[in-house]
């Protein structure tokens, strides 16, 4: 990889690079993480989704008719672009109130939008309404890595993929002392808790090491080796480095009443 942590990544490009042959050779996550959403969707019962925040659509690529899948997104534009996938039906609104009737949905997913809605309280508050009792909530939301931590300790500034658009960061440790709002991936467990959701399961794609600076920077040069698909993957199975993924993918399950 060697690509500077302090620069940043393409959060909101993502609809339109994860499968672009010229990036992912060189940034596999965003299209291995759709691909992960993706698998997990397809194993769940249920056969009504939301794409909470669809972007220009991938996700519907992906699923193709395998799942019934609504859009949604705030983005006219990229709702015209999305036409070009296999939705149900797209819809025009926001996370956090949501176009749909309660109860009505089998699943929701939820793909790297959390960290930018202010009232994330009111986004929960929507899923658990539209969501059928034992129904399912996946979400993906950027995750402070090994790498980030690391950079923060050497420049005392913030790393996080741009700062105008991401309201909150989340990290498995507590990080304070920085003008931006860091919360744990525990307080985010506790806030879905509240709202009557129950972790099913977790993953997470993306495992960044330190960068090797300075004199020692050749190192990077053999680090790009633990960057490759197969060994990245491997490596996010070790205790310590699955803490720290790029990404985090959650599952929940509704234990509402409807």
């Amino acid at each position: 990889m060697g690509t500077d942590p302090r620069r940043p990544c393409p959060t909101l490009d993502l609809h339109r690079t994860r499968y672009n042959p010229a990036i992912r050779p060189i940034w596999p996550w965003p299209a291995l993480l759709l691909e992960e959403v993706a698998a997990w969707i397809e194993e769940l019962p249920g056969d009504l989704w939301l794409d909470a925040a669809c972007g220009e659509g991938q996700l519907a690529a992906l699923l193709g008719k395998r799942k019934r899948l609504l859009g949604l997104d705030m983005d006219g534009q990229r709702l015209g672009r999305a036409r070009s996938h296999p939705y149900a039906a797209l819809l025009q609104g926001s996370v956090d109130s949501l176009p749909l009737a309660r109860g009505c949905l089998n699943g929701i997913a939820s793909v790297e939008t959390l960290e930018h809605v202010g009232d994330l309280d009111a986004a929960l508050k929507e899923f658990a309404r539209c969501l059928r009792p034992t129904g399912y909530l996946l979400l993906t939301i950027p995750s402070v890595t090994l790498r980030s931590l690391w950079q923060m300790r050497i420049n005392r500034q913030p790393v996080y993929c741009d700062p105008q658009e991401h309201l909150r960061e989340f990290s498995a440790v507590p990080i304070q002392g920085f003008p931006h709002m860091f919360e744990t991936w525990r307080s985010l467990e506790a806030r879905l808790e509240r709202h009557g959701f129950l972790r099913v399961r977790g993953g997470g794609v993306g495992f960044l090491l330190p960068m090797w600076q300075g004199r020692w920077a050749w190192v990077e040069h053999g680090m790009n080796l633990l960057y490759r698909e197969p060994i990245n993957r491997w490596l996010g199975r070790l205790p310590v480095f699955r803490r720290f993924p790029f990404y985090r993918i959650y599952l929940f399950q509704n234990q509402g009443s409807g």
